[in-house]
């Protein structure tokens, strides 16, 4: 019989076996990003680069272009086919001068990281068919959040990534850094989803300076963790080659997402990971309570599966 695995105590470190699994992660290879000419957009496509160049994955930068787009409140009123013709024109010429905008963006970005890069236009009228098959082929989905630039009208994140299935980086409006992923706070809660998501962000984790396996409130669900809740999870992190800390907190009746924000915040993490919980309202899926109010009020990347 093997030897059972060593208690860890909270906040110590897993060393790293001396002779990690041969069997590593593969790659991401394929990394698409929706963007616009916003500047938040133009900071999302950024941290989208910076991470297929780190990664020697293909970009994929998709825009969806909204016929609404450069409309005033006078083209309303127009009467007469010449008027309609000139409104018509115009809103063409300011769609296309910001495709082009976008374009030289998108590919300065790609000279300035080396990168091999595709730029797809989804035209409003296909958007609700062309989103998804735009992202089903990616190993990773980056999108803008609350914001959901390049996407569709009727769409979301959060649709795009339920209906997928694609991992899904998420990154605030108001994020401001470029390289992320360097200190990762990795939400446990022994779920399926939250194994699903670890498998995901697996490039990311055994790449990072710093990985925390961090679970709230274990000693309320003791069935769910066993005798030491969070060492299996950590352990098999430390095997693949992850530079993991086990810590195990309590939230004293404080909500799990902002004991969770909390802790991302005092450890300078660059991106949080988290399984997505979905329910069924009517025919669409939405995120569970936690990961939903840590997108709300989390100011951090956050890279979520299910």
């Amino acid at each position: 019989m093997s030897p059972a695995a060593p208690r860890r105590s909270m906040g110590q470190s897993l060393k790293q076996e001396e002779e990690p699994m041969t069997a590593t992660p593969s790659s991401w290879k394929n990394i698409s990003v929706f963007l616009d000419e916003s500047p938040a957009g133009q900071a999302l496509c950024l941290c989208a680069a910076s991470l297929a160049h780190r990664f020697g994955a293909r970009l994929v930068g998709v825009h969806c272009l909204r016929s609404a787009e450069g409309e005033r409140p006078a083209d309303g009123f127009v009467r007469g086919r010449e008027a309609m013709d000139k409104v018509i024109a115009r809103l063409r010429e300011e769609q296309e001068s910001r495709l082009i905008s976008m374009g030289h963006h998108f590919g300065a970005l790609a000279r300035r990281f080396d990168l091999a890069t595709e730029f797809r236009v989804i035209r409003d009228g296909n958007g609700d068919e062309e989103a998804l098959p735009n992202s089903l082929h990616s190993d990773l989905l980056v999108l803008g959040n609350p914001t959901p630039h390049g996407l569709p009208e009727k769409w979301t994140a959060e649709k795009l990534f339920m209906a997928s299935g694609v991992p899904t980086l998420l990154i605030p409006d108001n994020w401001s850094g470029v390289d992320i992923g360097h200190r990762v706070l990795v939400a446990w809660n022994g779920s399926r989803q939250a194994r699903r998501a670890i498998a995901d962000a697996m490039p990311i984790l055994v790449n990072a300076a710093e990985v925390t396996v961090l679970i709230v409130d274990s000693l309320r669900t003791p069935e769910r963790f066993g005798e030491a809740p969070g060492v299996d999870i950590s352990t098999h992190l430390a095997r693949h080659g992850v530079p993991v800390e086990l810590d195990r907190v309590e939230s004293h009746g404080a909500p799990v997402a902002s004991v969770l924000a909390a802790e991302a915040s005092r450890r300078s993490a660059d991106m949080v990971v988290i399984g997505a919980y979905s329910r069924a309202r009517s025919a669409e899926l939405l995120f569970g309570g936690v990961t939903r109010d840590l997108l709300a009020h989390t100011p951090l990347p956050i890279l979520t599966a299910r």
